[in-house]
C-alpha cells in the first residue's frame, strides 16, 4: 500500500506537470421547462498514452496523501480559465459547479487560494458555485467553518451525495448551506416504497431549510414524475446528457438553443 502511494504520489506531480487533469461537464436541468441551468465540473486523469483513469482510482489515494487540496486547486483553476475564455466568446458556460474536498475542512488557507484563482479569472458568483462531498470522512469538526469562510466570500455552497454519509442530518445542521443534492443511489430506486418515502422527507426538509435541491443520476421519466410531484425541479443524469468535453460542452449549448435541433445533443422533455 505504501509503495502503491508512492507511486500515485510520483505519478500525480507529473500529471499536474503535463497539464493531464481535464475537466468534463455535465449539464444541469430544470425539469419543468426542460431549461438548462448549469452545469457540475468533473475531473478526468487523461494520461498522455490517451488512457483515462477513474477518478475513484486516484481521488482516495490523493486524500490519504493529503494531495487533495492541490487537485482542488487544479480543477478550479481549469474551469475558471474555461469560463473566461467562453465569457470572451459571449458563451455562457456557468453556473457551473466545483467539488471540493470535504477533508479541506479546518484548512484556513485554502479559501484564500480560491480567492485569488476566482479573482484572477474575474469569476462572478453568477458563475460558479462549489460542493463538498457528504460522503468523506474525518473532517466534521471543521466543515461549518468552511462554509461559512467560502459563503462571507459571496459563492454559494451545495452539500453533495446527501444521504450516504454518516452524519448527513449533523452536518446539514450544523453548516448553512444553500443547495443539496440528492444522491444517484437514492435516484436509482425510486419505484421502491421505502426509497420514495425517504426521497419525499428529504425533498420537503430541504424545502422547509430554503434549500433549492438538485437530484443526481436522473435517467427515466418515471423518476422525473416523482420528482417533479415532490417539488424537486432541478436536475443531472443521463435522461438529458452524459458529461461532456469543453467543446461537447458548447456544442451541446449551441444546438439545444437553435431551433430544429437534434442529434445526440437533442434535449428531451417531458411534459405533466
Amino acid at each position: 500500500m505504501v509503495e502503491n502511494l508512492f507511486i500515485m504520489e510520483q505519478e500525480f506531480h507529473g500529471a499536474l506537470k503535463n497539464s493531464e487533469f481535464r475537466v468534463w461537464y455535465q449539464p444541469q436541468i430544470d425539469m419543468r421547462t426542460g431549461k438548462h441551468c448549469g452545469a457540475e465540473a468533473l475531473v478526468r486523469w487523461q494520461k498522455q498514452d490517451g488512457s483515462l483513469v477513474k477518478p475513484d482510482a486516484f481521488v482516495p489515494p490523493l486524500e490519504k496523501l493529503g494531495l487533495i487540496s492541490r487537485l482542488d486547486e487544479e480543477v478550479l483553476e481549469n474551469v475558471c480559465r474555461d469560463i473566461s475564455q467562453a465569457r470572451k466568446q459571449g458563451i455562457t458556460l456557468g453556473p457551473v459547479s466545483v467539488n471540493l474536498s470535504r477533508l479541506q475542512a479546518g484548512r484556513n488557507v485554502i479559501t484564500e487560494k480560491l480567492k485569488k484563482i476566482t479573482e484572477e479569472y474575474e469569476i462572478t458568483r453568477d458563475e460558479l458555485f462549489f460542493e463538498i462531498t457528504e460522503t468523506a470522512d474525518g473532517a466534521e469538526d471543521g466543515l461549518p467553518g468552511l462554509v461559512e469562510q467560502l459563503r462571507e466570500k459571496g459563492f454559494q455552497i451545495a452539500m453533495d451525495d446527501f444521504g450516504t454519509g454518516n452524519s448527513s442530518l449533523k452536518v446539514l445542521q450544523e453548516s448553512h448551506f444553500d443547495i443539496l443534492k440528492l444522491d444517484r443511489y437514492f435516484v436509482a430506486r425510486i419505484g421502491d416504497p421505502k426509497a420514495e418515502i425517504i426521497l419525499a422527507s428529504t425533498i420537503a426538509m430541504a424545502g422547509d431549510l430554503g434549500l433549492e435541491v438538485v437530484a443526481e443520476g436522473v435517467e427515466t421519466e418515471e423518476q422525473i414524475r416523482f420528482l417533479l410531484g415532490h417539488q424537486c425541479h432541478l436536475a443531472q443524469g443521463y435522461y438529458y446528457s452524459r458529461p461532456l468535453t469543453k467543446e461537447q460542452y458548447i456544442k451541446w449549448q449551441k444546438v439545444r438553443n437553435s431551433s430544429g435541433a437534434g442529434g445526440i445533443f437533442r434535449e428531451r422533455k417531458l411534459h405533466i
